[in-house]
């Protein structure tokens, strides 16, 4: 069975308002950093992610010792601790694999089963205005909510961006796929988003890919998707004093949207640059 060691150190520092830094980096069982894990203060809106080197710390002035920090990670249980249990200590936490919800499946190119392609999100590389990222940002999710008809079978193929040609300086980006069930959430907002995803699946973008504005990411192997499925785009971290151009358009269509510390998603008043493309089967 596979582990995860959290290594946890928590630094308080006291001036004229009292404030606290928890800094860390999640390891696997091999001693190897797991990137871009999720970090929460639960109950309120303060979160982070970690890098590609598995360190994250998270500071502000409304952490108090009875605040609860969650950590999760795809594939693992969800780990929970007080910020009052590690005070003046270095702690090591273990994460136990959470069971296997789902498979990811592959099709055969030479299957006879009647198939065909649906697409949300932008779908051409025309555009009248444009967005841009800066810096090392991270956070921003956007997400396309398919529904799957009866006696078929949807399977997320693709995925990718439009972006402008000529003027980016950006020498990687790299993002995150996330598939959750959305069948059980009743009422937003929520936190109930059930990834069902056993690992997760990274793609990244690098200077010179793809030069005539698109960029495309095919999934290794199509994933099969619940009835009601929300396929997220989330986006990790570029390097510092870079700057990337997307293309959008004007109106958002199917397109919703969150920073990844709310729990609401909201449908954007503009196209964004992603899509996603989905493979239809008949059962």
């Amino acid at each position: 069975m596979k582990q995860v060691l959290l290594i946890l150190l928590l630094s308080i520092f006291f001036c004229d308002i009292h404030s606290e830094e928890v800094a860390g980096v999640v390891f696997d069982e091999n001693n190897r950093p797991l990137p871009y894990s999720t970090i929460r203060v639960k109950k309120k809106r303060i979160a982070t992610l970690g890098d590609r080197s598995g360190r994250f710390s998270i500071s502000s002035g409304s952490i108090c010792p009875n605040d609860t920090i969650s950590v999760t990670y795809i594939g693992y249980e969800p780990l929970e601790f007080s910020i009052g249990e590690i005070i003046d200590s270095v702690q090591i936490l273990k994460m136990n694999p959470s069971p296997t919800l789902l498979n990811e499946v592959s099709v055969c190119a030479t299957s006879k089963i009647k198939q065909k392609t649906k697409r949300k999100g932008k779908k051409h590389g025309w555009s009248l205005i444009k967005t841009c990222i800066t810096g090392k940002t991270a956070g921003d999710t956007y997400g396309y909510e398919f529904h799957t008809s009866k006696n078929k079978q949807l399977l997320l193929d693709k995925v990718g961006f439009y972006y402008c040609e000529g003027n980016n300086q950006v020498t990687e980006m790299n993002f995150r796929i996330n598939v959750y069930d959305m069948s059980q959430v009743k009422t937003e907002p929520t936190r109930d988003f059930i990834n069902i995803l056993d690992s997760p699946i990274y793609f990244e973008y690098k200077l010179g890919d793809d030069p005539n504005g698109k960029f495309e990411f095919q999934l290794p192997e199509p994933v099969v998707l619940p009835d009601n499925a929300m396929i997220e785009i989330e986006f990790l971290e570029n390097l510092d004093d870079e700057i990337f151009w997307f293309k959008c358009n004007l109106v958002g269509g199917s397109t919703l949207s969150k920073l990844f510390t709310e729990n609401i998603w909201i449908k954007t008043p503009f196209s964004t640059p992603f899509f996603v493309e989905c493979i239809e089967l008949d059962k």
